[in-house]
């Protein structure tokens, strides 16, 4: 028996519902028609986060007790104290394979019972294990520094070139060769489909996750993607405008971005078929989750512009703060994180406090393991003005922009507690109501002692979730 983990970042019930019941020839539908259904719920408290909520699912306990509330954070003490999932298996004996999910960087040290590990694409450095795959990842990583809040239509040309010289032998296929090639031309004739360029990154991934499956057969693999996420997060209203005010969105808009969601959703669709095609032939089981979901904001509005820190390095200097004192954190725009390696770094923060954006101050927190995350939060600011000590100062000098947002969209869906989980056995179909619309309620604290069940490991005395999810 082996179990695979495809992480569906953030998509809930209703999404998923929609597309399985449109489509009833699709592998959405067949999932969910021949899977036992659950709704999540996440522990945690406060602000919900995918890197805070995932960590919970991975680690079987909630934000209070791991304290993750950042990408980039050093993980040093919560990996000693509450180990994830996947070193919690490898530890014991079970081959485990990981693929991008969340916080999952650094490599473990110990990899002997590690069929492959590619951590997420906020990591701060490209080591991967086999070795072969940190050409893949220096160029996932590029693509993620270079598309913060905006696409950019530009390849990072140096790590894209070392990665296609390997791309056959990692896996790429000649099917997603062609995707991409195709999504190339039609953003020449289409300049709103660079957009797509962020799920055409998770077709690779799938790819080279895939081509490790195939090769290694792990006892149990987990494979992350976000690419249905981030287009929930703009274009909801495009598949639910029912969830909002009538007339809260112009029809040329809803227009234009309507197929955004559909295409994620195919993609997911795809990959999804292919590893129920793999559960079936070799007798494996699948569990596809989210951590949480997301659910219409209601008051939000249009958002044409964004205030964003564009250049760190630029700010940091104009504080008088040398490069060497500290490292930056790959983070989910607008969202800044960095890594202080002085003390004098924090007293030269202070000068924040004289900085004003349009009357407002540059937002900064600093998390558990001393990590400090920037914020700003200024939308649709016609004229930007900057002030340091009440003078005016260009903005090229301090690495702060006002962006046009390329889809005119804000976070019109946002972070909802209830996720879900779907788990498929192949053994198991005729068993199953077919058609069947029941969602059992769970708390996301079940999954990992369930999975250590599964496996026939030792429950740690401080995960309290329910450990019979998958028996």
């Amino acid at each position: 028996m082996s179990l695979i983990v495809y992480e569906l970042n953030e998509v809930p019930k209703k999404l998923f519902n929609f597309y399985a019941n449109i489509f009833p020839n699709s592998a959405l539908s067949k999932l969910k028609l021949n899977s036992y259904l659950f709704e999540t719920n996440t522990a945690d408290i406060g602000h919900l986060s995918p890197w805070v909520t995932w960590p919970t699912m991975h680690r079987g306990v909630s934000n209070i007790q791991h304290e993750i509330s950042d990408l980039g954070q050093d993980l040093t003490k919560v990996n000693k104290e509450f180990p994830s999932i996947y070193d919690h298996l490898a530890k014991n004996g079970i081959n485990v394979g990981v693929f991008g999910s969340l916080q999952s960087y650094p490599l473990p040290k110990n990899l002997d019972n590690f069929s492959f590990y590619v951590p997420d694409t906020f990591a701060a450095g490209k080591e991967c294990f086999p070795k072969y795959l940190s050409d893949f990842q220096e160029f996932n990583l590029s693509m993620v520094k270079s598309n913060g809040r905006n696409v950019s239509k530009g390849i990072a040309v140096k790590e894209a070139g070392k990665f296609l010289l390997n791309a056959s032998k990692m896996g790429l296929q000649i099917p997603t060769v062609f995707k991409l090639s195709n999504q190339i031309i039609k953003e020449q004739i289409n300049k709103d489909r660079v957009v797509r360029r962020r799920t055409s990154q998770a077709e690779i991934s799938f790819d080279l996750y895939y081509d490790q499956l195939i090769k290694t057969r792990p006892d149990i693999s987990f494979f992350f993607t976000n690419h249905v996420a981030s287009s929930m997060h703009r274009y909801w209203p495009t598949i639910f405008p029912e969830d909002y005010d009538t007339n809260k969105f112009d029809i040329e808009w809803l227009e234009r971005w309507k197929l955004e969601i559909p295409h994620a959703v195919k993609v997911s669709n795809y990959q999804i078929d292919k590893l129920l095609k793999y559960c079936d032939s070799t007798n494996s089981e699948l569990v596809v989750c989210s951590s949480m979901g997301q659910g219409a904001v209601k008051d939000i509005r249009k958002i044409n512009k964004q205030v964003l820190i564009t250049n760190i390095k630029k700010l940091l200097r104009f504080l008088n703060i040398p490069d060497e004192d500290w490292e930056p954190r790959l983070s989910m725009a607008p969202r800044i994180v960095v890594k202080p390696r002085t003390d004098k770094f924090y007293e030269s923060l202070k000068l924040l406090d004289k900085i004003n954006i349009n009357g407002k101050k540059i937002k900064y927190l600093k998390t558990s393991t001393d990590e400090i995350r920037f914020d700003i939060g200024l939308d649709n600011i016609d004229k930007l003005v900057i002030e340091y000590n009440g003078q005016i100062i260009s903005s090229k000098n301090i690495g702060i922009e006002n962006i046009n947002l390329q889809d005119a969209s804000g976070s019109y869906a946002y972070h909802i507690p209830q996720g879900i989980l779907l788990h498929y056995k192949p053994t198991q179909i005729q068993k199953l109501d077919n058609g069947h619309e029941n969602w059992a309620q769970i708390s996301a604290l079940d999954f990992c002692p369930s999975i250590i069940s599964k496996f026939d490991g030792t429950i740690p005395s401080y995960m309290k979730g329910d450990s019979k999810l998958f028996s």
